[in-house]
């Protein structure tokens, strides 16, 4: 039985702003090319964008960023230390903000909220489809 590593990234972020959205935006980017995993990558910057502007705003301080690679595709969460629970709802048509975690729900397979001891994860998983013709097909 063959046993293959985990491939992942974890980054603590000891206080986010909008000046450190796009380098970390290039990380998650890099590192879906290394995992061979670019097409996920617009979907997984703007997932990423969208959570750590929600702990900008509603929760400052200190996160973590975890990237991980699965078989099918990528899991990717933030943590921070704020016990309050966002909300997915549908907006209102005239509604200025909270519009983004219920877009995410809808552009990715998964995303959940986990509350923590202190604080919470909310996390987002994304497939990857295989390419016409390589269906099945071993990775090289």
């Amino acid at each position: 039985m063959v046993i293959s590593p985990v491939r992942q990234h974890h980054m603590v972020l000891p206080e986010i702003s909008p000046d450190s959205m796009e380098p970390v935006r290039e990380i998650v980017r890099i590192l879906l090319r290394m995992w061979r995993k670019s097409d996920l990558s617009f979907v997984a910057e703007l997932g990423v964008t969208e959570l750590l502007t929600n702990v900008w705003k509603h929760a400052p301080g200190a996160c973590e960023l975890l990237v991980r690679d699965t078989p099918d595709g990528v899991m990717v969460g933030v943590t921070d230390f704020d016990d309050a629970l966002p909300a997915v709802k549908e907006p209102a048509d005239d509604a200025e903000c909270g519009r983004g975690l219920f877009l995410l729900a809808e552009l990715t397979e998964e995303l959940h909220t986990q509350p923590l001891l202190t604080g919470k994860q909310v996390w987002f998983r994304l497939s990857q489809t295989p390419a016409d013709g390589e269906e099945g097909a071993e990775p090289c």
